[in-house]
């Protein structure tokens, strides 16, 4: 068995699905098959068998499956290490990246760093900002980019803060708020609050909300065709046709949001993990 024996292995434990899991490793079931039966062969013992339900693990498959954890720590705590102390610039790097970030900027971020450091093996996770950071304190990936106000005691780094914008089309952009429908979407409680205080802050009702979106680039186009007004990051409007404007509280505070680095202090050190904190810092 070899290091993709473990991680197909632990894939299945985990999906309990043949077709899930072949997707997951990007190999066709057939081959996926195959490689089971292989990998059977050699230990002498039956691991698994399919059911209606998808895959059970036989007894014998699931007290195998914290060895096999064990022997891929201990192979990512051999990189780590020997990554940390040369000056080969390699190892792995996982990161958890938040939605928009990683649809507006990360792109451009990443082909740079790669193209610098092209041993490195990134592996990058996108999810909702709340998501990534219980899965963060769980330790699923080294570092975070986090959009909004989360308690961390560990290494914190302000990325940016940028302006949330009043965001209509053009021909509404001299309409009373009150006269035309709200589009709502789907944030984090945090800036939904600020969202909501806001709007209570300058009188206005978001009884005639039509629509209420969990896509921001779904929300701008109707923005843009005039059907509503709505609240939105700056990050998102580089190519937005139509009317924006910059939003402050009636203290005169910048509506504005934060986003962030954590990372745990044991993966801080690390050289790909300082370079491409560098790359994000100076983008």
């Amino acid at each position: 068995m070899d290091e993709k024996d473990y991680k197909l292995i632990l894939t299945l434990y985990k999906l309990k699905n043949i077709t899930k899991a072949s997707e997951k490793l990007f190999i066709t079931q057939p081959a996926l098959t195959k490689r089971i039966k292989k990998i059977e062969k050699e230990l002498g013992a039956e691991l698994l068998i399919r059911s209606k339900k998808g895959v059970l693990f036989t007894p014998l498959g699931e007290s195998i499956i914290p060895y096999i954890r064990n022997v891929v720590n201990t192979l990512n705590e051999m990189r780590q290490h020997v990554s940390a102390n040369h000056d080969f610039m390699g190892g792995s790097l996982s990161a958890g990246v938040s939605l928009n970030y990683a649809r507006y900027r990360l792109p451009k971020i990443l082909k740079s760093y790669t193209e610098a450091f092209p041993n490195v093996d990134v592996n990058i996770i996108t999810d909702h900002s709340k998501n990534l950071y219980n899965r963060l304190k769980r330790d699923e990936f080294s570092m975070a980019i986090i959009r909004g106000e989360y308690n961390w005691d560990e290494q914190i780094i302000l990325l940016d803060t940028e302006p949330m914008c009043l965001v209509c089309s053009n021909e509404n952009a001299n309409l009373p708020l009150n006269s035309y429908s709200y589009i709502g979407r789907t944030t984090d409680p945090i800036s939904q609050g600020k969202i909501e205080t806001w709007i209570l802050e300058n009188g206005i009702s978001v009884d005639n909300t039509k629509l209420w979106m969990d896509n921001i680039d779904t929300c701008l186009e109707m923005a843009k065709y005039g059907l509503g007004w709505g609240i939105f990051p700056k990050i998102c409007l580089d190519n937005f046709d139509g009317y924006i404007k910059e939003l402050y509280f009636s203290d005169g505070t910048p509506f504005c949001r934060n986003t962030y680095i954590l990372c745990k202090n044991s993966y801080y050190m690390l050289p790909q993990i300082k370079l491409l904190i560098k790359y994000l810092k100076n983008s």
